[in-house]
């Protein structure tokens, strides 16, 4: 079953997950060819249309219009460097797509006004002007603004109801023609928009989950190498703020697979999962890397001492125990973890030293080790250190 429309922010929405509804929402910032396109025909038919008749409502439309497209355009730059520069919330989503909706509801209301009046005079070949700038808009609308379906069908009843309805009480045979015809393209254009969203959405979530797949481990969820690489090259350098690795694996993991099966083992990594989940909070992030093999990373870290402290958080955690059969299962770690100053050192020597006091830790029966570099000062950092 598709998204299903629910009240929440700025009217109704369809109810997509959270990543997919942003997404959409930032494809609304890639107009601003055609809503420049519609603000110089907005432009060019209205002032035609009120030199023709002298209309005072073509006049007021033509200029609201105009002034709503260059907000949009102006929303649009806006939106679109707010995206560059971090990624956006939901509520920040919500409330760009409320901007959008607005300015677009404004613009096809004056459509709307425009072709409505043109309508009401008898000047055939100004007529013409306003049916192409109706079904102008509204090919643009089904095609660009598709993405969030129910501005895009609001925003094409607000610029062809009242002009249908205007064009029917002209009277004549080819006007009522002409208003038959904008009622049937009205529909095709419904079933154009939900169409777009539909297909859009698929691909919205089709990519959005490869790339999770890409940078999950598919047993656990958590993070894996490339991610992990990813969240460490992101990091920024800094010379009052380092940078912790936490490198561990189980003891005794064989000893439990042989006993009760990999199904269990697999599930016990599964349960440190979710524990590690639980537990560490953003920015911090949990990686499996293979095997019984984990890394956690902790960046800006301001005291050599809440390193320290994770771990022992990390290995009281885990050394709970796990019901995964008959009888419960405990599992010990070899911890061991190195710093460095931000952004001052590759990945893989930090892991390799987190490693070598893993391995330390394990020779010593388990529990937690660590290993700094020679170089690295940590006086600055904690009197303690």
């Amino acid at each position: 079953m598709g998204p299903k429309p629910v009240l929440e922010g700025f009217g109704v929405r369809y109810r997509e997950a959270d990543d997919v509804f942003k997404t959409l929402v930032s494809e609304l910032n890639s107009t601003l060819t055609p809503t420049t396109i519609m603000a110089l025909t907005i432009l060019a038919v209205g002032s035609f249309a009120y030199q023709s008749f002298g209309s005072t409502p073509i006049l007021l439309a033509t200029i609201v219009g105009a002034i709503a497209s260059l907000g949009k355009i102006t929303v649009s730059l806006a939106h679109r460097r707010a995206g560059a520069a971090k990624r956006a919330t939901v509520a920040e989503a919500a409330r760009w797509e409320m901007a959008h909706a607005l300015l677009i509801f404004v613009i096809a209301g004056c459509v709307g006004t425009i072709a409505t009046t043109i309508f009401s005079y008898p000047d055939p070949s100004v007529h013409i002007l306003a049916a192409a700038l109706i079904y102008g808009y509204s090919a643009g609308v089904a095609v660009r603004i598709s993405v969030r379906p129910l501005i895009a069908g609001t925003a094409i009843l607000l610029a062809c109801v009242p002009t249908a309805i205007s064009v029917m009480v002209y009277g004549d045979t080819v006007h009522w023609i002409l208003a038959a015809m904008s009622m049937v393209f009205l529909f095709a254009a419904m079933q154009s928009v939900l169409h777009v969203y539909r297909t859009t959405t698929r691909q919205i979530c089709l990519r959005l989950e490869m790339e999770h797949q890409a940078r999950h481990d598919a047993l656990t969820g958590l993070y894996n190498r490339i991610a992990l690489r990813e969240a460490y090259s992101s990091l920024g350098r800094a010379d009052d703020a380092l940078t912790c690795v936490h490198c561990f694996d189980l003891d005794g993991f064989k000893e439990i697979n042989d006993r009760f099966g990999h199904a269990v083992g697999d599930a016990l990594l599964a349960g440190i999962a979710e524990r590690l989940r639980e537990s560490l909070e953003p920015p911090v992030i949990a990686v499996r890397i293979g095997g019984d093999e984990f890394v956690i990373l902790q960046p800006d870290v301001r005291d050599p001492a809440e390193a320290e402290n994770l771990a022992r958080q990390i290995l009281d955690v885990l050394a709970l125990p796990y019901r995964l059969v008959a009888e419960e299962i405990t599992i010990g770690i070899s911890l061991g973890y190195t710093m460095a100053l931000s952004g001052s050192a590759e990945l893989e020597q930090m892991m390799a030293l987190a490693d070598k006091a893993s391995y330390r830790a394990k020779r010593n029966g388990g529990g937690i080790d660590r290993e700094t570099p020679p170089t690295l000062d940590l006086g600055k950092f904690s009197l303690v250190a």
